[in-house]
This record gives structure tokens, C-alpha cells and sequence, in this order.
């Protein structure tokens, strides 16, 4: 298709730009104006595609060295109405030329070489910023020192610049820089709305590599005053499935041009610019929607929707449905928020799936408000929620409104996805990253001395956002280590208070508090111990100090039950160390035996049913690496393990990445088990019970078989003992005991996707145990001969 043209005609009126751009000050001198002609024009190679043109004038002041007051003057808006006998176009005023105008008017500052600083008005839209960014980014001439040019703020980020001087006299008078766009900094591929549920998503930046995207520009200067006289930009963006030579084909073309019509003195030497409206030169993405809206038309599709089954035109559901998910889309909260409760009264099941397909920020408030009509404790509110956290590109708008809505704990840990993301990707503390902060600390209180359940699950979401909450506000750090030294509350909480530390930067401070921790004799096992983790994600020297206390330390004059601790810590730390020195990490393993100084009082043992270790194992291939370890740590007041943990990291191409943990905490089980499994218990009795009652009913193969199975289980009492006794006695022994506590956790890429915990195993129990009712049977044996004359048998 041959380039067809077109334009549009802009004039930019009263428009005020500051820039402090260094690499301009020789090129613009102080107190002096300069009057340009700035034209911009795209030329599209797809038929039908639209053609633009602008040409306003653009006054530049210089009041102060580097800084610049830049206004734009004879604003017009423009549009094609038709195309006259001899094929030339013809234009007309444009539909709200005069709010473009307005809008135009407004001002905007600049400062900085190639970080370029905007400061517009408060209430600047993004589409008239951005197009004042591209006037202010074909002013931004190379500088009189060539090296200087290497790298150039534009309209795209700091881009690499080939620079080229074409004609020189006292000075270069004629320039050509080139830069291939991708390559710059901000050079990102937009990415619109799309429905969460899409199988195939985020195709936005492997298809923006089929776009071929360069720019040229050429400088005309003013041997003597140094300043441009004119100057040209042509960006080529081609498609290059559809291109030839990567050169012609699908393409649009965009055209700056700057001429230089006057020079005068000016007398202002004063600005100010507001740094609280602080935006960048990138060009940032425009928000499509309509200024003044209406939620009729997005009503209307919606009935017509609900009552196509009851016509003949259902091969139209689908091309419908996208019509009212694209009309959801352009809503804006204000419109959209009144329109949902009569949405949900044409049809609650259809204003669900629209919602949920439709993706932008807008639609997940309207969930939000929809699920503020369901009881706090429904499944829907909980699963919606946990759904809306896994989103991929959680907004600062759904942030927000669930720190609003928070109705139940779901909420809160909806908000750990929520915020790691959005700080991911804003890659600064938000207003709304801080309002969780606050919020955060405020269920924290001073010391944790509060609602224990309620503390744990945030000490939980604070160790997965560490980063976020750390930049937000440091003194969360003050307010941990005053939580895990908490005499009122639970050692869960004292753990998780540690623990939370793990997404954190170990300053002096925590790392003195942590080694105390660790040190401290009395202390529980498990305390110490992820204390020393801790330290040991960070290793200093004086941590491995403290590692070389515990691995010397001796247990002869310490007290029975300290002895014990101490045995549990010494044997955990020392197979850990033992792991480092026998990893494939030499750097560590260098840095380790250089303070130890002696790698033998690092050793393992064997003994792993009642001693705390932990377990490592590597694998590496050329520049891959994968390890997985665990942790297994005893109690002496317990025969059963504490804390279990099991993990995966993959290091490769220069990261490290934590691939997925699992780890399972109790306590109190003992007694349980016991009932159920013990010399008297549950199990026992009953099986030893039924094997006896069996035995005399079986071949003899199958039975002298049974008997070594079940010999140790057989005694006197099991001949009189009835099953619903045995019953009736678990009960009450599980009654008598303290009810097992258990929590168990699942981490992948780092973020915990939740946790359980059970404490209430002795109610289940109760639940799964029906009243007994005369001498009923829990057990029943079958067993088959068949042809072959072998048995199988089976237990009911």
C-alpha cells in the first residue's frame, strides 16, 4: 500500500516548560528567547490507518543558566472531514478544540541531563503531558563535547546515540545522531487490559519484538552563538513479519521538525516548580476513556445478553459478552460503582464472569463491592478474595480498596500478594504500599502484646513483604525485636517475629539482638535456632564467632535440661556448617574456614531420630546449580520433631532463586499419639483384637504370617476387652490432654501462598467417633480363595 497523508493542526498556547538541562547551557544562552516553528507529523503505510500533522510555535526562554521557560503559542486542533476532486484532503476544527487548547495551555517543568525531571500542574492529564514530552524531547540537541553523547534523554528513556558531525567549522554546525529505540531504557511495551483467566497472557513484549523501531535526528547550529537553527527527528517503527529488507512494508513514520525564526533578549530571571508533581520524560501510557460517561450501554448489552437463550440468535453469546467486557473496561470507577447493584439484579452469574474477564482496576473494586453485600465468613468472599491477590499486575487502586474492605483475615493475607507486586513493579514506597504499613503496625501494636492469632497471621504477610515494609517504614524492625523478646505471648509468635526478618536487611542493631538470641543458654531450641538462620542468610565474622562458641562450647557444667538445649542447638548448628564446608560454594566455604580457622570441630552425626540437623544435597551443571536441604529440630522435652522444613533453590545465569519450601511446626502430639498408637492404645488393642479373633478362620499360610505381624501386640486383656471400650477409652484420654497444635506453610519463588494450622485435632476426633452402641465391630476381615489357591484379604 502506498503512504497515504493526512493531518491534524495543533497549537499549543501559553505553554510553560522549565528545564535544567546542563548539556544544553552552551547550545541556549541566559536571558535570551528563541522563537521556533515545531511541527510534528505521522504517515501510516495501512490503509485506512489515520495521518496526523501539528504545527505550533514554541517560545524558549532562558531566564537562569540551565534552565529553560518554554511556551507554545497559536494552538489549533484539526481533523480530515473530506477529500476534494484533485485527492488533496480537507480539514475542519476538530471536536473539543478548545478543551485541547485549555489543556495545552497549562505548563510543565523540566530538569536534568539524562535523567529529565517533569513537573506539571496537579491535575495535567497524560495524554496532553505526553505530547508535551515530545516537544521537550526534540529540543534536547547533542552537546558541544561530543563524548558527552554517547547517551541522551528522550522520549523513550536514555538511549545509546551514534553521534555523527556532517559539517564543521569553529564548531560541529551540522549533526546526526541514530539510536536504535529498543535499546533504550524506557523503551517498554505497553500492555492494555486483559482478562485475568486468559490461557495465553503477556504476549505484549515477545510480539513488540517484531517491531523494528529507530530513530534519526539531524542538527543544524549557529557557528557563533551556538544555538539550533533548525533540527529534524523521524522515527521508522515497521512491522517486520510484513516488511521487505527490513525496510518497506507495515510501518508508521512520526516527524519532528524544529526552524528557528527569531532570537531576542528577555529581563526574567526567576521560576519555581513544584517538586511534589515530579514525572519523567518516558512517555507514559494514556488511560482510554471517556471524559464524560454513561453505564447505559453497558446495562443494555448486559439484558440483551440475559435474554438470549431465549431466542434464536445464541451463536451471538460470545461476540456479545466481549462487547459488554470492552464496555466494562472504558468505566470509570464513579460510573461503574452505582451501576452494580442493578448489573447483579439483571443477572448476578453474568456480572460475575464480566467482571471477572474484564481486568482493569475498576472492575476488581466493583467485585469488592459486590462481596461487601456476602457475610464476612462465606467461602465465595474468601475465595474471591484470594483469587483477586493472585492477580499478575495488581493495581494501586485494588491495593487500596482491600485495605478498605478488610472484613475478614482472608483480606489481610490477600494483601501479601498484593503489595509484593506492586512494589515489584512500582519499584517505590506508594501511598498506598504505606498505608498498609501503617496499617500493619498498627495490628502489631508497640510490642505484640495483642490478639495472638491476629498477631501471628500479620508477623506472617510482614515476613513475605519485608522489602516493602522496610522502605515503607524502617522502625518495623524496632517494633520485631521487641516481638520476639515478648514474655506474654506465644513462642509461635516470638518465631514468626524472627522470621520476619528473613525479606529484611540485617542492620548492627538486629544483628546483635539475633546473636543474643541465639546465645542465650535457656532458650528454646527452636528460638535459638531461627535466630541463627537468620544470621547465617548474611554471614559476618562476628556471627561465625558466635558459631565457633556453640560448635566449642561444653556441656559438663551446665544444669540436665540446658544440657539438653544446648545438645540440640550444637548438634543442629554443627551439620549445618558441616553442609557449608561441603557444598559447591567456594566463595562461602573461603569465607567460613578463614574465621573458623579449624574445619574439624565441624562435624555431623548420625544419630537422626532424636537430634536436630540439618540435611543438604548439591547438583551442579556448568553454570547451573540446584540445592535442596532441610531442617529437622528436636526438643529435649519431646520424642517427636519440633519443626520440619524442606526447600529447593536453583542458581543460574547470576541468580538465585528459591523455587519452593515446605515446612510443618507442632507441638502436644505426644499424648495423642500415645492414645493412638501407644502399648494401650487405640490401634493396638483393636488390631491385636481382630487378628486374634481372626486367627482361627484363616489357612494356616495366611495366619502364620499374622501371627508375626501382630505377635507383639497380642496379650491376655485383648481376649475381653470389646471394641467399644477401647473406643469409649480414647476418648476420654483425648479429653484429658492438651489439644495438639500444628501449622504447616507452603512457599513458591520466595512468597508463601499460605498456612494451615490444626488445634483442634481432639474435636475432630470427637466428630469421628460415633456414641458406642452395644458391641459394635470397627474392624471386619475378608478373605478370598481363588483357583490358584492363593488369598488375598482386606480389612474394613
Amino acid at each position: 500500500n502506498s503512504m497515504m497523508r493526512s493531518s491534524i493542526s495543533v497549537m499549543l498556547t501559553s505553554q510553560k516548560s522549565i528545564l535544567s538541562i546542563l548539556s544544553l547551557a552552551k547550545r541556549f544562552k541566559n536571558f535570551r528567547r528563541f522563537l521556533y516553528q515545531y511541527e510534528a507529523e505521522t504517515l501510516n503505510g495501512v490503509n485506512g490507518a489515520t495521518n496526523l500533522k501539528n504545527g505550533p510555535k514554541v517560545e524558549i526562554d532562558v531566564p537562569q543558566t540551565c534552565s529553560f521557560i518554554l511556551r507554545t503559542t497559536e494552538c489549533s486542533l484539526s481533523e480530515v472531514v473530506d477529500v476534494d476532486t484533485e485527492g488533496s484532503t480537507v480539514f475542519a476544527p476538530a471536536a473539543g478544540a478548545e478543551a485541547f487548547q485549555a489543556a495545552m495551555a497549562k505548563y510543565v517543568m523540566v530538569e536534568g541531563q539524562t535523567g529529565v525531571k517533569l513537573f506539571p500542574e496537579e491535575d495535567e492529564t497524560t495524554t496532553i503531558l505526553n505530547i508535551k514530552r515530545g516537544i521537550v524531547s526534540a529540543l534536547i540537541v547533542p552537546a558541544l563535547e561530543e563524548e558527552k553523547n554517547k547517551d541522551m534523554a528522550t522520549l523513550h528513556g536514555v538511549c545509546g546515540t551514534n553521534f555523527a558531525v556532517n559539517s564543521r567549522e569553529d564548531i560541529a554546525t551540522d549533526v546526526t545522531v541514530t539510536r536504535d529505540l529498543s535499546k533504550c531504557d524506557s523503551f517498554i511495551a505497553q500492555r492494555d487490559h486483559t482478562s485475568p483467566l486468559a490461557i495465553i497472557s503477556g504476549m505484549q513484549y515477545p510480539l513488540s519484538k517484531l517491531i523494528s523501531s529507530t530513530q534519526t535526528c539531524n542538527y543544524k547550529f549557529d557557528n557563533q552563538k551556538k544555538h539550533m537553527t533548525a533540527g529534524s527527528c523521524t522515527e521508522k517503527h515497521i512491522f517486520l513479519p510484513f516488511s521487505h529488507q527490513t525496510e518497506y512494508g507495515v510501518s508508521t513514520l512520526v516527524k519532528q521538525t524544529l526552524t528557528l525564526l527569531e532570537t531576542s533578549k528577555i529581563n526574567e530571571r526567576v521560576f519555581n516548580h513544584n517538586e511534589a508533581n515530579l514525572k519523567g520524560l518516558p512517555m507514559e501510557a494514556a488511560e482510554d476513556k471517556a471524559a464524560v460517561q454513561t453505564a447505559d450501554a453497558a446495562l443494555a448489552t448486559l439484558r440483551e445478553l440475559s435474554i438470549l437463550s431465549e431466542t434464536n440468535q445464541g451463536h451471538q453469546r460470545a461476540s456479545i459478552f466481549q462487547k459488554l467486557v470492552s464496555e466494562l473496561r472504558g468505566l470509570k470507577g464513579e460510573t461503574m460503582s452505582p451501576a452494580v447493584p442493578e448489573m447483579v439484579s439483571v443477572s448476578d452469574a453474568l456480572t460475575w464472569q464480566a467482571l471477572a474477564q474484564c481486568g482493569t482496576p475498576e472492575c476488581s473494586s466493583a467485585m469488592l463491592q459486590h462481596l461487601r453485600t456476602f457475610e464476612p465468613e462465606a467461602m465465595e468472599v474468601d475465595a474471591a478474595v484470594y483469587a483477586l491477590g493472585l492477580l499478575p499486575n495488581p493495581s494501586r487502586l485494588l491495593v487500596k480498596d482491600i485495605l478498605i474492605n478488610i472484613m475478614v483475615q482472608m483480606f489481610i493475607a490477600t494483601l501479601l500478594f498484593c503489595v509484593t507486586r506492586l512494589y515489584q513493579t512500582e519499584g517505590k514506597v506508594t501511598p498506598e504500599i504505606a498505608a498498609v504499613s501503617e496499617f500493619l503496625a498498627s495490628l502489631l501494636g508497640a510490642d505484640c502484646a495483642g490478639e495472638k492469632e491476629l498477631t501471628f497471621l500479620t508477623l506472617r504477610i510482614i515476613g513475605n513483604i519485608g522489602e516493602a515494609m522496610e522502605a515503607a517504614d524502617a522502625t518495623v524492625k524496632t517494633t520485631l525485636l521487641k516481638c520476639m523478646r515478648q514474655p506474654t505471648t506465644t513462642l509461635q509468635v516470638q518465631l514468626a517475629a524472627i522470621q520476619a526478618f528473613r525479606r529484611m536487611s540485617v542492620t548492627d542493631e538486629v544483628r546483635s539482638n539475633l546473636q543474643r538470641v541465639s546465645s542465650y543458654a535457656k532458650g528454646a531450641v527452636q528460638k535459638r535456632l531461627a535466630a541463627y538462620l537468620i544470621l547465617m542468610r548474611t554471614p559476618e565474622a562476628s556471627d561465625l564467632e558466635l558459631v565457633k562458641k556453640i560448635l566449642k562450647a561444653s556441656m559438663q557444667e551446665q544444669k540436665p535440661d540446658v544440657q539438653e538445649q544446648n545438645a540440640q542447638v550444637k548438634a543442629f548448628v554443627t551439620s549445618h556448617i558441616y553442609n557449608i564446608i561441603h557444598s559447591n560454594d567456594p566463595e562461602t566455604i573461603k569465607y567460613i574456614l578463614d574465621v573458623l580457622a579449624d574445619p574439624t570441630i565441624a562435624t555431623t552425626h548420625g544419630d537422626y531420630t532424636t537430634m536436630s540437623r540439618n540435611y543438604k544435597m548439591d547438583a551442579a551443571l556448568n553454570n547451573m546449580k540446584t540445592s535442596m536441604q532441610g531442617n529437622m529440630i528436636f526438643d529435649p522435652t519431646s520424642q517427636l520433631p519440633k519443626e520440619i522444613m524442606l526447600e529447593t533453590t536453583l542458581k543460574a545465569f547470576g541468580y538465585n532463586m528459591d523455587m519452593w519450601e515446605i515446612g510443618m511446626e507442632g507441638k502436644d502430639f505426644e499424648p495423642t499419639i500415645e492414645a493412638l498408637f501407644g502399648k494401650n492404645g487405640f490401634f493396638p488393642d483393636t488390631v491385636s483384637k481382630a487378628m486374634y479373633w481372626a486367627g482361627d478362620k484363616m489357612p494356616d499360610q495366611l495366619n502364620e504370617v499374622l501371627k508375626n505381624f501382630a505377635a507383639p501386640l497380642k496379650n491376655e486383656k485383648t481376649k475381653v476387652i470389646t471394641t467399644h471400650l477401647v473406643k469409649k477409652k480414647l476418648a476420654k484420654d483425648l479429653q484429658a490432654q492438651e489439644s495438639p497444635e500444628a501449622m504447616a506453610y507452603l512457599r513458591i519463588m520466595g512468597t508463601e501462598l499460605g498456612y494451615i494450622k490444626g488445634s483442634e485435632l481432639k474435636g475432630i476426633l470427637k466428630l469421628g467417633i460415633p456414641a458406642p452402641q452395644g458391641s459394635t465391630q470397627l474392624f471386619r476381615v475378608r478373605y478370598i480363595k481363588n483357583k490358584q489357591n492363593k488369598f488375598s484379604f482386606s480389612i474394613e
